[in-house]
């Protein structure tokens, strides 16, 4: 249920910032020299911080706590990272265990096939994955060692039949089955061509683009051959989007599509009728723009829903009951197929169904509420049915951050029934600096621990429009399971409550996402959630970079801290990774004015000789393509040097990382000395016998916080 009626007092005076006191706004950077990875005195540095680590952990609880993870993994119902999806008459799973990722096919006759054996290795993550209508192939792009990688593995679901690989793929390539080709971008991470060719083999060839290049593309794809184009040319410029129905053979016709400036949230189609979510729901009639019309997409009435069933929780007090289409999917053939509509309220989620032709034996228009869920849900691909038609159900995802994830077929024939056994989510308010309201979604060890202290982690983002969603990670249900309460902060930057929230952490506002930050953990031990000293955080790429110039703006904030893949030296993000493309998130450090905003929040500008900073972990990889590896470097040797009590101040560097995370082995190593170095800080024990999960009978007390080590 929600909780809204605490208003926490906004946060306290931020440590003075040494970096502005430079009227001449030349920061002083005396670890430039880390900046050469290859150099000897830096090689010579992260051999150290090695030995520091290895040491820190001989000292630690990570046996306890790699015990109380191995159990968590074992008993996770069900590890699927992305939704289930139906092609062909075949269901295709996506899995995750301790040993790594694998995609299975499920035949009607209820065999099982694994086309990923042998193709996956120990060091490879699945980035991203879509079947043929038909069933026959599967594109599959790998991430290996932490790299983002392009490249497509087309991986057949039939013995007998050969895989292919497609080297010139795009890193996270759109692709379409259509036809007897496969088009899909090729190309670089920002820069793309669109090439077609055959899924059982053959060159490639290019494909006519709409607009001349530099571009960037987005492509959806359906039955009959009908594609959808996104471009946006690069660096920058507007988006437009496209349509062709293409044979396969001569050279696709893409037509302008008039969309009126509408921002499109999310899209599916048929083999007739492509429906695209914006301000309002729009169909567009697909043969008519094949005949040459020019008319524009016709705008579809709302979906009238009832109120929602007394599944998950309802939207909080004063939260959007109408939020936007965050995805949109198709339910059969036709001109007035179902629909399924995903929906964001604030920070949880609606489902909604929509007949547009109207359910069998109702008027056209009507709709209804599938499910209410609190956290993080999600769509699958399109269904196709065993012809390779547009099928009438599609999977769904759902995440639950104390039990795991739990997957459900929707048909549209009535409500989704979650599992009886699921974590009971609050929100709470904090109070920005400038009043504005931060909600904070918080999951309790317990139902009988609402309200009572425990060590908290907070987790945040703020960037980018990306909403932060509670999830679930193992990691996060071992410190639940330990007894201690999580806390996901949605600061302003982030997606959660519209466009103009994540306006206002851009540029010059990204300082009060850092204040929205401290504001909710302030709240927290107010109002009793957290004990004094209790506080721990643990945060990933923007939202590392929030809670490092939390921890530096407010040292006393935190008593531990896991920063991975931060930016922290903001007058300089521009150098290399992709901070030549995150101007308009963070601004430009050539403008004076945005150089002074950059550096009233930039973590390694604000550091402090002589002031005692909490015990921080920070984790980068060789492979980071986004953030140098050099910005948490920096870091981490300016508070060792700069820190004057016995917190540790320490680096996990691997050669096998990259920005989306490490190979198996290595990524749950950085969990358990994450968990032990948090727990170490905020007084938070391990269970010498770890509590049984939903596969067993939970304990009667969480082992609950032990008191803080005053070193």
């Amino acid at each position: 249920m929600a909780d809204l009626d605490h208003r926490a007092a906004p946060p306290g005076p931020a440590a003075p910032n040494p970096a502005l006191a430079d009227p001449h706004l030349t920061p002083a950077d005396p670890y430039r020299w880390l900046e050469e990875a290859d150099a000897p005195r830096t090689r010579a540095w992260l051999a150290e911080q090695r030995r520091l680590l290895a040491a820190r952990a001989q000292r630690s609880d990570e046996p306890a706590w790699a015990a109380l993870l191995d159990r968590v993994e074992r008993e996770a119902p069900d590890r699927t990272p992305t939704p289930p999806a139906e092609a062909g008459g075949l269901l295709f799973r996506h899995e995750r265990g301790p040993d790594g990722d694998v995609l299975t096919v499920r035949h009607p006759d209820g065999t099982r096939r694994t086309p990923t054996e042998g193709v996956i290795g120990s060091g490879d993550r699945i980035a991203g994955w879509q079947p043929e209508p038909h069933g026959r192939f599967i594109a599959v792009q790998l991430h290996r060692d932490g790299a983002e990688n392009g490249g497509l593995h087309l991986l057949p679901t039939r013995p007998g039949d050969r895989p292919h690989h497609l080297p010139d793929a795009a890193p996270y390539a759109t692709l379409a089955f259509t036809g007897e080709a496969l088009v899909y971008t090729a190309g670089t991470r920002t820069e793309h061509t669109l090439a077609a060719r055959h899924p059982g083999g053959g060159p490639a060839r290019r494909l006519a683009l709409p607009v001349p290049g530099p571009v960037r593309l987005t492509l959806h794809g359906g039955p009959g051959g009908n594609l959808l184009l996104r471009t946006r040319p690069q660096p920058s410029g507007p988006a437009r989007w496209w349509a062709t129905r293409w044979t396969g053979r001569a050279v696709p016709d893409w037509q302008p599509l008039d969309l009126d400036g509408r921002r499109v949230t999310a899209l599916d189609l048929n083999e007739t009728v492509c429906f695209l979510a914006a301000d309002e729901l729009l169909a567009l009639d697909l043969d008519e723009l094949a005949r040459g019309a020019t008319r524009g997409p016709a705008v579809v009435a709302p979906p009238a829903v009832g109120e929602p069933p007394a599944v998950g929780e309802p939207p909080a007090a004063g939260e959007a009951q109408a939020g936007p289409v965050t995805a949109l999917r198709v339910l059969g053939p036709g001109r007035r197929p179902g629909l399924a509509l995903l929906r964001r309220l604030g920070t949880t989620h609606r489902l909604d169904l929509h007949w547009p032709g109207g359910a069998p034996g109702e008027a056209p228009g009507g709709g209804a509420t599938a499910l209410h869920w609190p956290a993080r849900l999600r769509l699958g691909a399109t269904p196709y049915d065993r012809y390779g038609r547009v099928g009438g159900s599609v999977w769904l995802l759902a995440d639950d951050p104390r039990y795991g994830t739990w997957t459900r077929s929707l048909d549209g024939s009535g409500p989704v029934e979650p599992p009886e056994r699921r974590a009971a989510l609050r929100t709470l308010t904090a109070v920005g600096r400038d009043g504005a309201p931060v909600p904070v979604t918080v999951c309790d060890p317990g139902p009988r621990d609402r309200g009572r202290p425990a060590p908290t982690l907070l987790t945040v983002y703020g960037g980018f429009g990306l909403p932060l969603e509670p999830s679930w990670d193992p990691a996060m249900e071992a410190w639940l399971r330990a007894g201690g309460r999580i806390a996901w902060v949605h600061a302003r930057g982030g997606g959660e409550l519209g466009p103009a929230w994540a306006a206002a952490g851009r540029g010059p506002g990204k300082s009060a996402t850092v204040d929205d930050f401290r504001a909710a953990a302030a709240m927290l031990v107010e109002r009793g959630e957290a004990p004094a000293g209790g506080l721990g955080a643990l945060a990933a790429s923007n939202g590392a970079l929030v809670v490092a110039a939390a921890l530096t703006r407010e040292p006393g904030l935190l008593s531990a801290a896991v920063c991975v893949a931060p930016l922290t030296d903001l007058a300089r993000y521009q150098v290399g990774g992709l901070g030549r493309l995150w101007a308009e998130e963070y601004g430009d450090p050539a403008d004076p004015r945005a150089l002074r905003a950059l550096l009233d929040y930039s973590p390694y500008h604000r550091v402090v000789p002589g002031t005692a900073y909490p015990a921080v972990l920070l984790a980068t990889g060789a492979n980071d393509a986004r953030v140098p590896p050099w910005h948490a470097w920096k870091l981490c040797a300016a508070l060792g040097q700069a820190s004057t009590g016995a917190a540790p101040v320490l680096l996990d560097h691997h050669d096998s990382g990259g920005h989306q995370g490490r190979p198996a082995a290595a990524g749950r190593e950085l969990a358990v000395r994450s968990l032990a170095l948090l727990a170490a800080g905020t007084g938070l024990v391990p269970p010498a016998d770890p509590p049984a999960g939903p596969c067993g009978a939970p304990p009667a007390d969480p082992p609950g916080p032990r008191p803080r080590p005053q070193s």
